[in-house]
């Protein structure tokens, strides 16, 4: 597959536009904007079955050059909480994935 399309490209995208309208929207609150990003990740990551801490991963690099470049303090939030909570998820996957190579 190539990088620059792809499941993880769309995750991207998507919080990159998730990004957008928190900074817009002062009444939406972070921790239930977040929790509806990451179940739209658990759907991707129950759809198939591939590498996802590499997808995880990919959409962690792309989402911190965006945090990089971003100036608007609600949107870096926004932007700093999805990186946090896909790390998580990526440490909570990775015993999953050493167990599942046993």
């Amino acid at each position: 597959m190539i990088d620059e399309y792809g499941p993880h490209a769309q995750m991207a995208t998507l919080g990159e536009q998730m990004s957008n309208r928190y900074h817009m929207d002062e009444n939406l609150e972070l921790e239930p904007y977040l929790s509806h990003y990451m179940d739209e990740v658990e759907v991707n990551i129950a759809a198939d079955s591939f590498n996802h801490v590499g997808f995880m991963n990919k959409i962690i690099v792309r989402l911190k050059m965006v945090l990089a470049a971003t100036k608007e303090p609600r949107r870096q939030e926004f932007l700093h909480a999805m990186v946090v909570a896909l790390q998580k998820r990526v440490d909570q996957a990775s015993p999953e994935v050493a167990l599942d190579g046993i």
